[in-house]
């Protein structure tokens, strides 16, 4: 009698050929793989401890290692809240972009540049502690300068972006944070280009809107301060 492609017959028994096994075990494997990426993709995210909330714009704080060469770690007085525009106009170059950036280059041989909030039109970045000083002024460490006694942020200008929504949300962060931290508006609200000889937040200057943009901080920031009376 012949014997099967698939056994043999020894002593009584039947023995699998080795290349089903081989076949077998592979599919096994196959289907515990798809098993542990579906988990995965299904699983329920966690909660991220990190989120926080600015009149319903969802706020990342993501700090920049303590020891970075991008962040000194020197405490300060809070002073300023200095204005920026990323000037970067790349599509898909929002908050979450730059806080990968200033990451990734916090260690960097030359250039080393921080600030401590990138907003843009859904969402706002924070990378370092309020009460510690940056490189974002370009004035070096002087006293009462940018660097020194200013909060950094940086505001999205990139394609695909809604401009005027990243305004209302940079807007609503420096009201938030003239509360916080007992600022006066009207003497805390610098642009970049009060610390150096830079156009810079450039399409705010351009278009003659900064005195637009401090009288809407200034009528946030007294809304936000009247509602904390009443509580």
């Amino acid at each position: 009698m012949k014997t099967s492609a698939f056994y043999r017959r020894k002593k009584g028994k039947r023995a699998v050929n080795p290349a089903v096994i081989a076949v077998a075990v592979l599919m096994l494997l196959s289907f515990m793989g798809g098993m542990l990426t579906q988990r995965a993709l299904t699983k329920t995210p966690q909660q991220d401890a990190n989120l926080s909330y600015i009149d319903g714009i969802p706020v990342y704080t993501d700090f920049i290692p303590e020891g970075s060469r991008a962040r000194p770690g020197q405490t300060r007085e809070i002073k300023y809240l200095v204005i920026h525009e990323t000037d970067n106009f790349s599509a898909g170059a929002d908050a979450a972009a730059h806080n990968s950036f200033i990451h990734q280059n916090a260690d960097a041989d030359s250039g080393i540049v921080s600030w401590h909030y990138t907003v843009d039109d859904h969402e706002i970045y924070h990378h370092l502690p309020d009460t510690e000083t940056a490189y974002h002024a370009g004035d070096m460490m002087t006293e009462n300068g940018g660097n020194m006694n200013g909060i950094g942020i940086e505001m999205c200008v990139n394609e695909g972006g809604n401009y005027e929504q990243t305004l209302i949300n940079t807007e609503k962060l420096c009201a938030q944070l003239c509360l916080s931290y007992n600022l006066n508006p009207d003497k805390a609200l610098k642009k970049h280009q009060d610390f150096m000889e830079k156009v810079c937040p450039a399409r705010l200057i351009n278009e003659g809107r900064w005195d637009e943009f401090c009288a809407a901080v200034k009528q946030k920031y007294t809304e936000l301060k009247a509602a904390d009376a009443e509580n």
